[in-house]
């Protein structure tokens, strides 16, 4: 018997119907085989150094900007010009700005060049003269203007008084500003005469016991304020909105998660709201229609409003789309969405889609920037925004994006927050932009709690024995199950999808770069049982939804702890049952004591080597801060 058969059981864990061998082929030199990734298998008859045939020929153009626009082409950073250069395949040299007129020099394909010499064209025209929608104030730009450029936050101290008497200025103007636009209603709950009449102990009952649920006011200056009763019925929440119940009943929704019972009272009635609940729970839904309500429910005609309403920003484009074909579920009013999550071809089609007229913008923190910065959105016209899944946008880190974004935000907007676990940093966030918030957390009230239904097993190996021990545990899965394999970084993906596919083992990948045709191709292979292994990268898999999935591999064991609970929370959606197995190094040590933490009191069993790991790195802790002290005492 194997290590791994003695520390773990395979047939508890793999649960196999029978033993799986790997399939027959013909005897091949593992050379031969290029997996997805590589550019070119070691076999491959390109010559060094010579175009083929049917390679395209290479092209340049000079077109010329003014020389005050090409900031915008740049972008801060150089972000916007590599993501011309990402989403176009075209190589731009930006010459020296001589006069009025700058010359760029394009360097692809005929079609590419004329296509990024669009999107530059687009990037560089007046919005003021070329947009249809309606201008709130000639000179509203103004504080628009100062809030990207002024210095706000790094001030020498000779321009203190210069800089404050700007940035004055730019308040006042601001606020200004703000008078002038379009009122905002936010309150549309009429509670059911039921809900209104429950004894208050019958509430704590439903919400404690039956729903698991925390509610309460937090945060920084916060006032406590009747919180509304939970309800149960889809009707007790939407009966003046009947086009909404017909599309629920259509979608065979039953009844609501214990999520969408406490938030829709709380977000139809205008409150900001923070929402703490695993992958799975509901929350989309939970936000989702309260957004489609606001958006109908606003005193100006949607026609005559100078910019979208809502604002949905997701940390992953594979989120940002599942939200999208959420929204396009609920056909209410008329209201239209747009998720502005691609770059080249599909990026243009979807500005023009914006600048058009559409009501709810969904998109990715890194999108929101390019679209605030070129003009095609201001985020003043939003009055419900919403950050779903918050904390990873912070992991990923997405801060300083959030908040550039959010300078210009009008102060009667209704802000929600959605997200796994409660750091600081999510706390933070919610005292600067949320209004006396009300926190409802489903679950444990634990930050770092994972998901109850989940068997979570850990592996201590060495490095070197990653790829056996992987190997192992696929030979003895059964035919019934289905494995999500977590890899670090892309080129890790894609050497386990290569080593997997040459032990002929049938399997797919989902690597972040991908197009979202191969995304969803794959996605479809292993949904419809065409493979049943999986290999991801953590921004690639972390949003899907596999209904069937019975295992869930760490191959590499995440940095932040915070990911972990991410990936246990994507196994146990709806309270769905499954296996997690982390195989973990001595790289990982700094997170043992954390895992630990998490296997207690989700009541799993903590391996003795795992305890080993984390005592032994604790100790090396204290031994080093220990030497730090003992320098500075011999230096004094």
């Amino acid at each position: 018997m194997s290590d791994w058969d003695s520390d773990m059981n395979i047939s508890e864990i793999a649960a196999p119907v029978e033993q799986r061998a790997p399939p027959e082929r013909s005897c091949q030199s593992r050379a031969n085989y290029s997996a997805k990734g590589q550019r070119m298998g070691p076999q491959s008859n390109q010559s060094n150094g010579a175009r083929t045939r049917d390679e395209p020929r290479v092209n340049d153009k000079v077109i010329s900007i003014p020389s005050a626009k090409v900031g915008q082409v740049i972008g801060r950073g150089g972000f916007k010009l590599r993501d011309l250069e990402y989403g176009s395949n075209v190589k731009i040299k930006i010459g020296n700005s001589t006069g009025d007129n700058t010359d760029i020099t394009l360097f692809g394909t005929d079609f590419a060049i004329a296509k990024v010499e669009k999107m530059i064209k687009d990037l560089t025209i007046d919005r003021k003269k070329s947009s249809t929608k309606p201008e709130v104030n000639s000179s509203s730009d103004a504080a628009a203007q100062a809030s990207w450029s002024s210095p706000t936050t790094y001030v020498n101290s000779e321009g203190k008084g210069t800089n404050a008497r700007v940035l004055t200025h730019c308040d006042q103007v601001q606020k200004e500003n703000w008078v002038k636009l379009p009122p905002v209603v936010k309150n549309f709950y009429k509670e059911d005469p039921v809900i209104t009449l429950m004894p208050r102990d019958m509430v704590t009952y439903w919400r404690r016991c039956i729903y698991d649920i925390d509610v309460k006011h937090r945060g920084k200056n916060f006032k406590v304020k009747e919180i509304p009763n939970v309800l149960f019925t889809f009707e007790q929440a939407f009966k003046d909105y009947p086009e909404i119940l017909d599309k629920m009943y259509k979608q065979g929704l039953t009844k609501p998660f214990p999520i969408q019972s406490q938030a829709w009272p709380i977000l139809l009635k205008g409150e900001d709201m923070i929402v703490i609940a695993q992958s799975g729970a509901g929350k989309t839904l939970a936000f989702l229609l309260p957004a489609l309500i606001h958006v109908g429910g606003q005193p100006t005609p949607r026609e005559e409003r100078p910019g979208p309403t809502a604002l949905i920003v997701a940390p992953t484009k594979q989120l940002a789309i599942q939200i999208q074909k959420e929204v396009n579920k609920y056909h209410y009013k008329g209201i239209t969405s747009v998720c502005c999550v691609h770059g080249g071809a599909d990026r243009q089609e979807q500005i023009d889609i914006v600048l058009k007229g559409v009501d709810i913008v969904i998109t990715t923190p890194g999108r929101l920037i390019d679209l605030i910065i070129a003009e095609h959105v201001n985020v003043r016209y939003f009055s419900y925004i919403v950050l779903d899944e918050v904390d990873r946008m912070l992991d990923m880190g997405f801060g300083p994006q959030i908040n550039l974004s959010l300078i210009d935000l009008r102060p009667e907007h209704q802000f929600v927050m959605t997200s796994v676990t409660l750091p600081s940093a999510v706390r933070h966030l919610a005292d600067t932009y949320m209004h006396n918030p009300v926190y409802v957390n489903v679950g444990s009230i634990h930050s770092n709690i994972a998901v109850h239904t989940i068997t979570q097993k850990v592996r201590i190996i060495e490095q070197k024995e990653k790829f056996s021990l992987l190997r192992h545990f696929i030979c003895n899965m059964g035919y019934n199950n289905k494995v999500l394999i977590f890899c670090a970084t892309k080129t890790i993906a894609s050497n386990v999808t290569a080593d997997l596919a040459y032990n002929g083992f049938d399997c797919k990948s989902l690597l972040g770069d991908q197009d979202q045709s191969e995304f969803e191709a794959a996605l479809e292979d292993t949904m419809d049982d065409t493979v049943s292994i999986l290999v991801a990268t953590e921004v690639a898999a972390q949003d899907i939804d596999m209904k069937d999935l019975t295992h869930v591999i760490n191959f590499d064991f995440p940095q932040k702890i915070e990911e972990y609970v991410h990936r246990v929370g994507l196994m146990g959606k709806a309270g769905r049952k499954g296996i997690v197995i982390s195989i973990m190094t001595k790289n990982d040590s700094a997170n043992a004591s954390n895992l630990i933490d998490i296997l207690k009191e989700e009541k799993q069993e903590v391996p003795s080597e795992l305890q080993n790991m984390a005592d032994c790195y604790n100790k090396s802790k204290r031994d080093t801060k220990r030497g730090r002290h003992g320098q500075r005492g011999r230096k004094q």
